[in-house]
């Protein structure tokens, strides 16, 4: 997966160069009023690589400070007249990954029951654990108010954008490996639960972003809970990292 990742971020970087030395080749000979609409930045693509961190979490529960996201969205941008001030609404795919490698995953009244209890039992010292995951991902619809100092140059701005994200849940997965929970001994077993219960399905939150050219910086605070009332731990995560915005 984090190959994967890199490559995204290479393949955006070497197309933004590329289409910056191609629009200066291909305006040659045309109207101003042309070559300054194909200049303007859009910031269509928009790549965010992250570390979650939850808070009002439960202090049983261990979340590790190397829990990762990712969040690829496409973005439409109507500029505010001739100003350097817009609106960008979006939609895209977000992952959310939170490891904690010192608790496992249990269901009270059983798994996979609309009356089921998701927690997340310590495991103890007895027990060597390798792996242990809870997976999320959502179709998130982002909207934004952006602000650029150069809204006519591509690349070369000073960027500061602010809004709001509603996701709606596509798929959960528990991930384990390391030995037995049950019996702490043995060798290595591995555990995926898919469809974790208890979760919300629609999450809501802000975002601030900026930075200069295609390089910014992100927080994201999500105000909805993971899981819902009284169906597992409240916990409300905290995301933050690099974003690449371009095209």
């Amino acid at each position: 997966m984090q190959k994967v990742f890199i490559t995204l971020l290479l393949g955006l970087v070497f197309l933004s160069s590329f289409a910056q030395e191609q629009t200066v080749t291909a305006t040659s000979g045309v109207s101003p009023e042309v070559k300054a609409n194909i200049n303007k930045a859009k910031d269509r693509v928009l790549i965010e690589l992250g570390l979650n961190q939850t808070l009002k979490t439960p202090s049983d529960l261990k979340v590790s400070a190397l829990s990762r996201s990712f969040n690829a969205y496409y973005t439409y941008d109507v500029v505010f007249g001739k100003s350097n001030f817009s609106i960008a609404p979006g939609a895209g795919i977000g992952t959310d990954n939170f490891f904690h490698k010192k608790n496992g995953i249990a269901w009270k009244n059983n798994t996979h029951l609309k009356d089921s209890i998701t927690s997340f039992p310590l495991l103890g010292d007895s027990v060597s654990s390798k792996k242990s995951k809870l997976g999320l991902v959502y179709f998130d619809i982002p909207v934004e108010f952006r602000y650029r100092s150069k809204p006519n140059k591509k690349n070369t701005s000073w960027k500061l954008a602010a809004g709001a994200k509603f996701g709606f849940l596509l798929a959960s997965k528990w991930k384990y490996k390391g030995e037995d929970p049950a019996t702490g001994t043995g060798g290595d077993v591995k555990f995926k639960e898919f469809k974790v219960d208890g979760l919300n399905k629609f999450r809501y939150g802000v975002y601030v972003r900026g930075g200069y050219g295609i390089f910014n910086v992100y927080v994201n605070y999500q105000i909805s809970s993971v899981f819902q009332k009284g169906k597992g731990p409240q916990m409300y995560p905290l995301q933050f990292g690099i974003a690449i915005c371009g095209l």
